[in-house]
C-alpha cells in the first residue's frame, strides 16, 4: 500500500532535519534542476499549503532537533508572515482579482497576446525560462529562486501583467498558496515593498543553476511603471475558543486545502461528524497533477478519520450546495465549526454560498489557532518587525 501523504510529509521533515538541514544555509539558493529538485531544500511546501503539516508543527520539530538553522526557521515563517499580512490587507486580494479578470479579457486583444501564449507554453527560446515552464507543468514544483527569476522575466522582460503570471503559478503549483504567491509576485514586480524590484540577471541564473543552461539571452529590459494599490487595513474576524462537544448539534467542516489531521487527533472525542468541502475552482485551468494531489490528500484524510470512528462525508460546495443544506437540515445541524478560512478562492466561494446557510439558520464559526492569533498580530508591518518578535509566538 502506498504511504499516505501525511506520512510522506512527516518522513520528509525527519529526513530534512536529520540529513539535509546542515547544508541548507550554504546551498539553499541553488536550483539543482528537476532531476534533484529537493537536494538541499525540504520539499515540504505542497504539504504545508494543503494543511497536511503546518508551520507551527515544523517549528516545534526544529526546536527539539539536534540540527538547527535560523535561516530555515525564517523561511518557514515567511509563509506565516505573508498570510497574516494579507489577512489584514484583504483589499489587495480583491484588487488582484479585479486586475486578473481585466487582463484575461484584454491580453488576447493586444500585441502581448503572442508573447503571453509563448510564455505559458514555454516556447520563448529562452532556455532556462522554457525549462521552468515544462518543469512546472510536469511536476507542479519550482525552486524558490527559479520562481523569482521566472516572475522577473515574465514581468520585466516580457512586460506581461504580473497577475497573469501569478495565476499561471496557482494553476500549476502543487504548493499554490494565495498569500505567498500573490505577495511574492507583487514583491518581484516592485509594488509590495516600495523601492524593491527584483531583476533577474543572466550571471545570477548561471551561478545558481551551476551553468546548467550554458549560453542564453534575455530580452531587452524595460521596467514598467506599475501603480501600487492603496492598502486599506482591516480586522480579522475569528473565534479563539468554541464549546466543541458531541452534545451540541454541530459538525466540523474541513476544507480540502486545510486537511489538518492534528486538529482531528486533538479533538476527536468531541467531534461527532466531519464534512470535507471540495471545490471546482470554476474559471481556473487547474493542472491535473494539482487535482490528483488534492484528491490523494482527501482520500488519505478520509482513511485516517475512519480510524478514529468519525463519520465523514464529502461535498463539492459549488455543485452540491442544495444537497449539503438538505443533509444538514435533515440532521438538524445548526452549528458548523471550521478552522479559520484564510483569504483566497476558498473563502470567496464559501462567502458566495453563505446565504444558503443563513436562510436555514445554520451558523458557521471559524476557529483560529492560538499560534496564528499571536503571530499574525506582528504581521501589520514589515518582515523585519515580524522577525524580531519570533520569540513572542514560537
Amino acid at each position: 500500500m502506498n504511504k499516505s501523504l501525511f506520512t510522506v510529509a512527516n518522513d520528509k521533515l525527519k529526513d530534512f532535519l536529520d540529513n539535509k538541514i546542515i547544508d541548507y544555509n550554504k546551498y539553499r539558493n541553488y536550483d539543482y534542476g528537476k532531476e534533484n529538485a529537493n537536494k538541499v531544500v525540504s520539499g515540504l511546501s505542497p504539504y504545508i499549503s494543503n494543511g497536511l503539516i503546518q508551520e507551527k508543527d515544523i517549528i516545534e520539530h526544529l526546536k527539539i532537533s539536534k540540527n538547527k538553522s535560523d535561516k530555515f526557521k525564517q523561511e518557514i515563517l515567511w509563509r506565516t508572515y505573508w498570510k497574516g499580512w494579507l489577512e489584514q490587507n484583504t483589499n489587495i486580494w480583491d484588487q488582484y482579482k479585479k486586475n486578473l479578470d481585466y487582463n484575461k479579457k484584454n491580453v488576447t486583444h493586444k500585441s502581448k497576446s503572442i508573447t503571453y501564449e509563448l510564455a505559458i507554453k514555454g516556447k520563448t527560446n529562452i532556455k532556462p525560462y522554457d525549462y521552468w515552464v515544462q518543469q512546472l507543468k510536469k511536476s507542479g514544483y519550482l525552486h524558490n529562486h527559479s520562481r523569482m527569476w521566472f516572475a522577473s522575466i515574465w514581468t520585466h522582460y516580457f512586460k506581461l501583467p504580473w497577475e497573469l503570471g501569478a495565476n499561471f503559478f496557482m494553476e500549476n503549483l502543487l504548493d499554490g498558496d494565495i498569500a505567498s504567491n500573490t505577495l511574492s509576485w507583487r514583491w518581484v514586480a516592485g509594488i509590495q515593498t516600495k523601492g524593491k524590484t527584483y531583476i533577474a540577471q543572466k550571471d545570477n541564473i548561471n551561478k545558481y543553476t551551476l551553468n546548467k543552461f550554458g549560453e542564453f539571452y534575455l530580452p531587452k529590459l524595460s521596467l514598467q511603471a506599475l501603480e501600487e494599490e492603496k492598502r486599506v487595513s482591516n480586522k480579522i474576524h475569528y473565534k479563539s475558543n468554541i464549546n466543541f462537544n458531541k452534545k451540541n448539534k454541530s459538525c466540523l467542516f474541513v476544507l480540502e486545502n486545510n486537511l489538518n489531521i492534528r486538529f482531528i487527533e486533538k479533538n476527536r472525542n468531541a467531534i461527532l461528524e466531519i464534512i470535507i468541502i471540495r471545490f471546482s475552482f470554476i474559471g481556473m485551468n487547474k493542472n491535473n497533477i494539482v487535482n490528483e494531489f488534492r484528491n490523494k490528500a482527501c482520500e488519505d484524510f478520509l482513511y485516517l478519520c475512519s480510524e478514529f470512528n468519525i463519520k465523514v462525508s464529502t461535498y463539492n460546495i459549488e455543485q452540491d450546495i442544495k444537497n449539503l443544506i438538505y443533509y444538514l437540515s435533515k440532521k438538524k445541524i445548526k452549528s458548523i465549526i471550521t478552522e479559520y478560512i484564510p483569504v483566497g478562492y476558498e473563502k470567496d466561494i464559501m462567502s458566495k454560498f453563505k446565504k444558503y446557510f443563513d436562510t436555514n439558520s445554520i451558523t458557521i464559526l471559524e476557529l483560529l489557532d492560538p499560534f496564528y492569533i499571536k503571530s499574525w498580530s506582528y504581521c501589520n508591518k514589515g518582515y523585519f518587525n515580524f522577525k524580531k518578535n519570533f520569540d513572542k509566538f514560537i
